[in-house]
């Protein structure tokens, strides 16, 4: 799948509004934001818990308040890049996830997919018949 536009993420940009343009670029694909706390569980548990809130802006949700801090989205980044930046830059775990053609909610956790760009396994959810569109 082609990349259609680039992601900016600045620190007043809606949790909400993100994960809506992150599922509008990688139709396959969801993109989820959790609290520090969730690094502790991520492939052990469920981490629904720790997810931050929707409706708030990412600084709002941030644990790392150094100055404005801005991530650029596009197809040619890694999963794993992605998560260390997300980290790194806001203090947030992101957590790329999708539906199975069985409708089993699942978020990349696996060395092999943490080294896939997200065009790559956007278009590998596509051809496994993965649920399209489904950005919450």
């Amino acid at each position: 799948m082609a990349m259609k536009a680039g992601i900016l993420v600045t620190a007043d940009k809606s949790v909400s509004e993100l994960m809506k343009e992150f599922n509008n670029v990688f139709n396959y694909l969801r993109l989820r934001l959790y609290t520090s706390e969730a690094r502790l569980y991520i492939g052990v548990e469920s981490l629904t818990p720790y997810r931050v809130d929707i409706d708030s802006a990412i600084c709002q949700a941030r644990v790392k308040c150094a100055s404005e801090g801005v991530i650029s989205i596009d197809g040619d980044k890694t999963i794993g890049e992605l998560e260390r930046e997300f980290y790194d830059t806001f203090g947030l775990v992101a957590q790329v996830c999708y539906t199975t053609a069985q409708g089993e909610s699942h978020y990349t956790y696996k060395k092999e997919q943490d080294a896939m760009t997200l065009a790559m396994f956007n278009a590998q959810c596509q051809a496994e018949g993965c649920v399209e569109g489904v950005w919450m």
